[in-house]
């Protein structure tokens, strides 16, 4: 199983999106990564708070119990939902 990183998402179609700390100073900020189609976001990465292993969690949006860690399955979903899309 090969770990998902962030260049790997971007290079997948992933968008970088960024938290701002907030004025706690233990608050660091972070960031994940949101997949689209059609202007509805389709799949979420964990924070980089989160990471397991080094790696990012790929979930469907609002169905957490789905949950992707191998980039190479994932890369088989973001083809299927371009392909569907016909993209």
């Amino acid at each position: 199983m090969s770990k998902i990183t962030g260049k790997n998402l971007l290079k997948l179609g992933f968008e970088k999106q960024i938290e701002k700390p907030t004025l706690d100073p233990e608050d660091l900020g972070y960031h994940y990564y949101s997949y689209e189609i059609n202007k509805k976001c389709l799949l979420i990465s964990c924070g980089s708070d989160e990471k397991v292993d080094g790696g990012y969690i790929i979930e469907i949006y609002e169905i957490e119990q789905l949950k992707f860690r191998d980039l190479k399955e994932l890369k088989k979903l973001v083809k299927l939902l371009k392909s569907a899309n016909n993209e």
